[in-house]
């Protein structure tokens, strides 16, 4: 992930009387080192909160979401952060306390559709904040984004956006996120997007040196549109020209020979590595 820490809003114009500035930081993605330097910048104050505040699941509650809130000296402190910038999934702006935001935001940590089952949720991603303010039930709008003057998001992995906050008629209180079937699938992501990510980031860590955990679902949704395009639907098929354009670009398609072979997995029998090995031999398709 690329980019400045802070919108250019922010740059341009102080903050509106009253409002106050929050970060929403998963901490998985934070090395040691750089979580002790992160609250060190706070010094003795202890402005943030837990968003899985459970004790009965310590490593949720220490490696998951905190919401943080950050005073422009905390801030200036940051910008020599570098890799918090891949664990910075959302600012806020709000005039609500933060102990009263975080309380509001953990629900939405759980998502329920309508046969009862239930799921945790990164909720504050980009792509899944975006869906929710464009699709959740009314109530849970109102229940997520009330009180909230701004969500500010990373269009494609780089840019700030901001949502509009909504209105709080009424304390959010004790909500539930309970989403239609359509939304609670598209909330789950690409289900082989995810899958095959961690396949090859167990089996061929390789391909993803110096590539940070957000981008690599990414990287592997833009190969997989490439299998689409030739036509390539075998799960097998697929996970070969995935591991080959990863590893080589571009450059593994040029030849009229792999043009030849992709044509043939696509139409025939036998599968995308079989064509490789019978014609190159031994392959590292993985």
């Amino acid at each position: 992930m690329n980019g400045d820490l802070i919108p250019d809003a922010w740059r341009e114009a102080a903050l509106p009387s009253g409002i106050r500035r929050y970060a929403v930081i998963e901490m998985a993605t934070l090395v040691p080192a750089a979580r002790t330097e992160l609250f060190d910048s706070f010094g003795s104050d202890s402005p943030f909160w837990a968003l899985i505040d459970d004790d009965t699941q310590p490593h949720l509650k220490r490696e998951g979401p905190w919401l943080l809130e950050v005073s422009d000296a905390c801030l200036s402190s940051w910008q020599h952060l570098d890799s918090l910038s891949c664990a910075l999934h959302a600012w806020i702006e709000s005039r609500l306390e933060g102990q009263l935001l975080a309380a509001q935001l953990a629900h939405a940590m759980v998502v329920e559709n309508q046969s009862g089952n239930r799921s945790l949720l990164r909720f504050y991603m980009a792509e899944l904040i975006e869906r929710l303010h464009a699709e959740a039930p009314e109530e849970c709008r109102e229940a997520l984004f009330g009180g909230i003057e701004r969500w500010w998001y990373r269009a494609n992995g780089n840019e700030w956006v901001a949502l509009p906050g909504l209105e709080q008629r009424k304390p959010s209180g004790n909500w539930h996120l309970k989403v239609d079937d359509d939304l609670w699938a598209a909330l789950h992501g690409d289900t082989e997007v995810m899958g095959l990510t961690a396949v090859l980031v167990e089996s061929a860590p390789d391909l993803f040196l110096h590539v940070c955990n957000c981008e690599r679902p990414r990287l592997v949704a833009r190969a997989l549109e490439g299998a689409d395009r030739r036509g390539l639907l075998r799960g097998s098929d697929r996970r070969t020209y995935v591991y080959l354009q990863l590893s080589q670009g571009e450059e593994a398609w040029q030849s009229e020979e792999m043009q030849v072979l992709l044509q043939q997995a696509s139409l025939g029998e036998k599968t995308l590595l079989e064509l490789l090995e019978a014609k190159y031999g031994e392959a590292d398709a993985r």
